[in-house]
């Protein structure tokens, strides 16, 4: 009887936890409204052509637009603009396909830790793993990899930011969503219109540069509703810029955050960096390891000249050395010193490194170097220039790091003129056992406090 009983009371008592539980609300649950990522196909982008190694012209660019997006188009709202670049060995889609972009973003958005905002993912891949988006040229400026600076301030800019018209020939994008949201498919082709020879006469979408890099994406200001400023740029419009513009990256891509939003001061008002690349005399301690890897005799220098700077056949550190040479220090084809010139072209074309077979730095091209080292870039900066201080800056790096990438981003921090530096936030943060805080395995952590950063330095609608 005692048997029955247990079991009938076993048996009410899980139909009350199972009914209760059924109706019960969950307090900690969050509805997060979803945003969307839109993808762009750039058949064309004219800094990136005519460059030596082949790497392709055709581009694609990731745009994340925030959840309520539509009505906030019906409202009229302008959203402010992050910029975000890749780290070495990926692409624009890697934040979205690794580090989960879009999740966090909606998220964070939905639960009030910022506020909406569109972030614009470009791709800066090369053939060694990344281009550090800065220009890759010859000392008479003309291409060697690309112009990967231009290609983010010029064009990227002036299709997200201008309503300038264009004055390119047969370009077409393609946006195509991949989630299921509400915002519809759209194909956008973009007019012809030629650029006077006089500058002086150019109609309106011509920049005026002899490159004829210029807007765009004028329709596409329609359908991402973000702040338009006018052609002639004021003062007002520069702040409004400010407020309203930041740029990030992690890796190759946080050294160029870095580097554009120091060479463009009147348009970026934060910029963030995660893990990269600071202070390049730290790199001088990667030699050893770079020789070992690619079976140099560090004694006798046998075996430097041997070196097959094949990427498939690269470590990561020898990539990374190989991609900044790319980017800083293309072989000048007049320069008849081949003492660390390695060929990169069936044509001749290559790259010199800064160090020796003998790990000895060569100064015409360790200067070359020190040219892009961001330290030294700041560190050049007259006293009498105030134009970055303005620029809220925030960086961080896992310790014990790569690359000695810490122990670069303290430097960088400690180099930093006073009144730059007390815009400056630092945090080194720690892995776990057996998980250390390499370059790219605490991104998607990350991304939180970057995401944080720029909103609080956006201004509120």
């Amino acid at each position: 009887m005692r048997k029955v009983f247990k079991t009938i009371f076993l048996g009410f008592l899980f139909l009350l936890i199972f009914f209760g539980c059924g109706k019960r609300k969950n307090p900690l649950q969050m509805t997060v409204d979803q945003g969307g990522i839109f993808e762009i196909s750039i058949d064309t982008a004219f800094t990136l052509i005519n460059n030596v190694l082949g790497d392709p012209f055709g581009r694609t660019l990731l745009v994340y637009l925030p959840p309520g997006y539509q009505e906030g188009v019906s409202k009229n709202y302008k959203y402010p603009v992050l910029i975000l670049l890749h780290g070495f060995k990926e692409n624009g889609s890697s934040y979205d396909h690794y580090y989960r972009i879009k999740t966090t973003a909606d998220q964070m958005i939905s639960s009030g830790e910022i506020q909406p905002m569109v972030i614009v993912m470009p791709d800066g891949s090369g053939r060694f793993g990344g281009s550090f988006f800065t220009n890759s040229v010859y000392e008479d400026s003309s291409v060697f990899a690309g112009k990967y600076e231009d290609y983010v301030t010029r064009e990227l800019l002036s299709w997200v930011l201008y309503d300038f018209g264009t004055a390119m020939r047969g370009i077409n994008y393609k946006v195509t969503t991949r989630d299921s949201t509400h915002i519809d498919t759209t194909r956008i082709e973009v007019k012809d219109t030629v650029c006077a020879a006089d500058t002086t006469k150019h109609p309106p979408g011509c920049l005026g540069d002899s490159t004829k890099v210029l807007t765009h994406i004028f329709m596409i200001i329609d359908t991402l509703h973000i702040p338009v400023i006018d052609t002639t740029v004021t003062v007002s419009d520069s702040i409004l810029l400010q407020q309203n513009l930041g740029i990030s990256g992690h890796g190759n891509g946080g050294y160029g955050a870095l580097r554009i939003a120091t060479d463009y001061p009147l348009t970026f008002g934060s910029v963030s960096v995660m893990s990269a690349p600071l202070d390049f005399d730290s790199l001088l301690n990667l030699i050893p390891a770079f020789m070992d890897s690619n079976g140099v005799n560090r004694q006798t220098g046998q075996g430097y000249h041997q070196i097959n700077p094949d990427p498939d056949r690269l470590d990561r550190l020898s990539s990374l050395f190989f991609a900044m040479a790319v980017a800083f220090s293309p072989h000048e084809p007049s320069n008849p010193d081949l003492s660390t010139f390695f060929k990169l072209t069936p044509s001749g074309k290559g790259v010199d490194l800064p160090f020796d077979s003998l790990s000895r730095t060569v100064t015409a091209v360790w200067n070359k170097w020190l040219d892009a080292d961001l330290k030294t870039r700041i560190l050049r900066i007259p006293s009498s220039d105030t134009s970055l201080n303005h620029l809220k800056i925030y960086i961080d790096c896992g310790d014990p790091g790569e690359f000695g990438f810490k122990d670069q981003a303290l430097a960088f921090y400690n180099s930093l003129p006073a009144v730059i530096r007390n815009n400056t936030t630092l945090q080194i943060y720690s892995g776990y056992p057996g998980y250390p805080a390499l370059e790219n395995s605490f991104i998607y952590d990350r991304l939180r406090e970057v995401l944080k950063f720029h909103s609080d330095h956006f201004t509120a609608p």
